[in-house]
């Protein structure tokens, strides 16, 4: 783990602790002077390579400390698959109407 991720992780345990008291990704990006799709994929790779509890909501990321804001973090990213996988499928099905494809194959997901 990084210098900079440590920091992160140190800085919402002790500032972002809930989700009352999340940090806007951009103030986020700000704070430790890096671009914001480089935060992004930072906290990305926290929580999914170092199990780190960072959730997130409309209100920005945040330290996971309880049930409740685990239970907010974790519908907040099945929601997010859920319209991602429905925009999947409205591409597949435009892409297939675009070239007269009168039966849409299925496609295996990955």
């Amino acid at each position: 783990m990084s210098q900079l991720e440590h920091s992160i992780i140190e800085y919402l345990k002790s500032y972002h602790k809930g989700s009352g008291r999340a940090i806007h990704f951009k103030d986020l990006a700000e704070y430790f002077e890096i671009n914001e799709r480089e935060l992004r994929n930072l906290i990305a790779d926290l929580i999914t390579d170092w199990q780190i509890p960072i959730g997130s909501s409309q209100s920005g990321y945040f330290f996971i400390d309880n049930d409740g804001d685990f239970t907010l973090a974790y519908a907040e990213l099945i929601s997010r698959i859920k319209k991602l996988a429905r925009r999947a499928k409205g591409m597949r099905i435009g892409y297939m109407k675009s070239r007269q494809i009168e039966k849409p194959k299925q496609l295996v997901m990955l």
